[in-house]
């Protein structure tokens, strides 16, 4: 997973890092968007454990990359409050606002 996804100056990233967001997590798992682009999950080639862990707390907030006038503004994107600080785009960052610019859940 580290060859897979250097930071930028090509060095391993942080563990932290590795998988902070879904392109991340995509890349260090070496997954492409033809293999996958509107097509069924596949339990064959990819496996999902439920190991039983809970987060403490969810933020709900809206989600990274969206277009303007493309719903950019919905709230569907969930962040385990525990791994916000190592989010590509931390929900908890100066200046949001509970309420407004994300909810806890």
């Amino acid at each position: 997973m580290l060859l897979n996804n250097p930071d930028a100056s090509g060095r391993p990233r942080p563990s932290q890092k590795l998988c902070a967001g879904q392109t991340l997590l995509c890349k260090a798992l070496g997954l492409k968007v033809p293999m996958w682009d509107a097509k069924r999950f596949d339990q064959e080639q990819l496996y999902v454990e439920d190991v039983g862990l809970v987060p403490a707390q969810i933020i709900q907030t809206t989600r990274l990359g969206i277009p303007n006038g493309r719903d950019e503004h919905l709230m569907y994107r969930f962040v385990d409050g525990g791994y916000s600080p190592y989010c590509t785009r931390n929900p908890l960052r100066r200046g949001q606002v509970e309420g407004r610019d994300y909810f806890l859940v």
